[in-house]
C-alpha cells in the first residue's frame, strides 16, 4: 500500500516543467473591434410619479388623444403595449397600473 502511495506522490510531483494551460477553459474574451452606436438620450422616456398618476387618470377619462402618452408610460413600467382594442385587456391592464400606483408609489387614489 505504501508503494502505491509513493508512486502516486511521485507522479504528482512536477519534473520542473510547467504544463500548458487548458485551451478550452482558458480562452480569452473576444475584444470587440467596433464600438456600438451611441445612444440618443432623447429617445428614452422616463416618466415621473406625476406622469404615472396622470396616465391613470387619463385612462379613466377615455380621451383618445392621450393614448400615446398612456402607452409610453405603460410600456416603461411593464414592458408591454397597452391594448386599447380589447375591453377585458384594458380592464386588466388598468387594474395592474392602479395596483402599481397604490403599492409601489404609495399614491392614494
Amino acid at each position: 500500500m505504501e508503494n502505491e502511495l509513493k508512486k502516486k506522490l511521485e507522479s504528482k510531483k512536477s519534473n520542473g516543467k510547467n504544463k500548458a494551460p487548458c485551451k478550452t477553459c482558458k480562452k480569452k474574451a473576444a475584444i470587440p473591434i467596433e464600438l456600438p452606436e451611441p445612444i440618443d438620450i432623447e429617445e428614452f422616456y422616463v416618466p415621473t410619479r406625476e406622469d404615472i398618476h396622470l396616465a391613470y387618470v387619463e385612462l379613466g377619462n377615455r380621451v383618445a388623444d392621450k393614448r400615446e402618452f398612456i402607452n409610453k408610460v405603460y410600456m416603461f413600467l411593464f414592458n408591454e403595449e397597452f391594448n386599447f382594442g380589447c375591453r377585458s385587456c384594458v380592464n386588466a391592464q388598468a387594474m395592474k397600473l392602479k395596483n402599481y400606483i397604490i403599492q409601489n408609489l404609495k399614491i392614494p387614489l
